[in-house]
């Protein structure tokens, strides 16, 4: 029995659509920043595609923590932190995106900080 060729190329075709579709951006990945400038704390976050992530403290120019991290569900990541002060030291954290697009950072059982993505 013969396939005929629009069988063959769905065939063909299905691995690589689901390879495709595997392939989407996490929610997570982009700058994240406080709406409002807190005192002290967290106040911006830079996600990449590559599972690395910048976290700025108020006042830091460059980031005091270089992070890792992975999708935990299609709305969280965790991620693993090493402040620049102390490469000793293994810090960890939840970012939870929500339904209208904002992001809370948690940490040691308490929210850090809430994000949104700034205007362009």
């Amino acid at each position: 029995m013969s396939l005929s060729a629009n069988t063959r190329a769905l065939l063909c075709a299905a691995p690589l659509l689901a390879l495709l579709a595997g392939c989407s951006p996490h929610p997570a990945t982009g700058n994240w920043a406080t709406a409002t400038e807190p005192a002290s704390g967290f106040n911006r976050l830079n996600v990449t595609y590559e599972g690395q992530a910048l976290l700025f403290e108020v006042g830091e120019e460059k980031a005091g923590r270089h992070c890792f991290w992975g999708g935990e569900s299609a709305q969280s990541i965790a991620l693993t932190c090493k402040p620049a002060a102390n490469l000793d030291t293994e810090e960890r954290y939840r970012l939870v995106i929500a339904a209208d697009g904002t992001a809370t950072l948690h940490g040691e059982g308490a929210v850090l900080a809430r994000f949104s993505r700034p205007a362009p």
